[in-house]
């Protein structure tokens, strides 16, 4: 009987000690900003986890340093990345795909994993819309003077009106999981919060103002217990934006 006893006692032994390694070996990469990094870093914050936060504010620190031994674990090397153990996620939406599954946030079943799927896609659309107007190598601004005029007309109109209409059709908290947010949430909160900003930069006031329901969502998401630590933290005072590229926008 002892036998067996110590058998199964080094076995749950071996099954906690790998588990916490696990937690100790996740890390994500990105530059020290918030963009892309920004909702993956409330992820991890609201779900409490021990992780490497691993920010880059150089070309040569990501390029001639971290990059290549992210090439030797994943040829799709890019930023952000996410490590979990022997498993390296590269490129946005599939490292919200392995968050996601990995805590739980892709949705109750698969009618909700879909529209989360789909709600990444479209928040990301937004994303490239901003970024479009931000940055000057995208060549739609190309000098301050047009980033104030499309600047202004963004704010006067702001891709909001889907997100606005799916939480009136589906009704509900949030834009996915009737308990609480899912990955798509993260994302978009983090849009909203870009817009939000940049309104306030181009003297056009509170614009989520225009869109009830995400102003609503926005201010329940900023009120999440377990996301104040961020929202108090360095990484929620990061610039939006990469100054490496020139940003208009900060």
């Amino acid at each position: 009987g002892s036998k067996y006893f110590v058998l199964a006692a080094g076995f749950v032994l071996w099954l906690l000690i790998g588990k916490f390694r696990r937690m100790a070996e996740l890390e994500m990469g990105y530059w020290n900003i918030r963009g892309l990094g920004a909702p993956m870093r409330m992820i991890l914050e609201y779900k409490e986890a021990t992780y490497k936060d691993s920010q880059f504010d150089s070309f040569e620190g990501w390029f001639g340093g971290r990059k290549p031994e992210i090439l030797s674990k994943n040829p799709l090397a890019n930023l952000p990345y996410f490590i979990d153990g022997d498993i390296c996620v590269c490129q946005t939406n599939a490292v919200f795909g392995y968050m996601g599954d990995k805590f739980g946030l892709n949705g109750d079943d698969p009618r909700a994993k879909l529209r989360n799927s789909e709600l990444l896609c479209e928040v990301m659309d937004v994303r490239n819309g901003m970024i479009d107007v931000v940055y000057p190598f995208r060549n739609v601004c190309r000098s301050s003077d047009e980033f104030k005029e499309k600047a202004g007309k963004l704010c006067d109109a702001p891709p909001l009106k889907k997100f606005e209409a799916m939480l009136d059709f589906h009704g509900g908290d949030w834009f996915v999981s009737a308990t609480g947010p899912c990955t798509a949430d993260f994302h978009i909160w983090e849009m909203l919060d870009q817009h939000k900003l940049l309104g306030e930069e181009m003297d056009k006031g509170y614009i989520l103002d225009g869109f009830p329901k995400c102003k609503a969502f926005y201010e329940r998401f900023r009120a999440l217990p377990t996301l104040q630590k961020y929202f108090a933290s360095e990484a929620y005072k990061l610039p939006l934006n990469n100054q490496l590229a020139n940003a208009y926008f900060k």
